[in-house]
């Protein structure tokens, strides 16, 4: 297939491909063939999927069972696995349970996935601020309580250069909106 035609989406919603609420500006790609067939392409998944799941980490809004299976399948747990890294008291069915949202999610163990989730992929999300304390303070919202139609916030990103520390500049999802080098 050769390309005759790219354009840069001005936004795209990646949701189904995250499984978070997440759109992206200036990072989505529609590719249209000479047959007129297009397709869309987004760069740089895997940093994607960690940026959105290290900022939906640091929202202080409970945590949904969608999600919790989302940020589990970023990285690449299943069930035991998670459990696995919970620790012995966490049994791979208290984690379906969560997921399917036949139990809540205690407020100790969310704090502990949330770390775990953030300490396990914040090295990929460069693009996103993260430090260990910001978990330990969060005060964790359930807009639920009081409002059964809440919907969790769309995380916003833009895909903009970032100078490392080597001198390097790389492509990184930011969701300050910032240019970031």
């Amino acid at each position: 297939m050769s390309v005759s035609k790219q354009v840069v989406l001005a936004e795209f919603d990646v949701t189904a491909l995250v499984g978070l609420k997440v759109t992206v500006c200036d990072a989505a790609y529609e590719k249209i063939d000479e047959d007129g067939e297009a397709t869309i392409e987004v760069p740089d998944l895997r940093p994607l999927l960690a940026s959105a799941a290290v900022a939906r980490c640091l929202m202080p809004v409970r945590l949904r069972g969608g999600e919790l299976r989302a940020m589990r399948k970023i990285m690449r747990l299943t069930l035991t696995g998670l459990a696995e890294r919970l620790g012995e008291k966490t049994a791979p069915e208290t984690i379906s349970r969560w997921e399917t949202e036949a139990q809540p999610i205690g407020g100790f163990a969310e704090k502990v996935i949330r770390l775990l989730v953030c300490d396990e992929l914040h090295k990929e999300a460069t693009g996103v601020s993260y430090d260990s304390s910001l978990i330990a303070r969060i005060r964790i919202a359930d807009p639920w309580i009081t409002n059964k139609a809440f919907k969790v916030p769309v995380i916003t990103f833009h895909r903009v250069k970032m100078r490392e520390q080597s001198g390097a500049v790389i492509d990184v999802y930011n969701d300050n909106g910032h240019k970031a080098a």
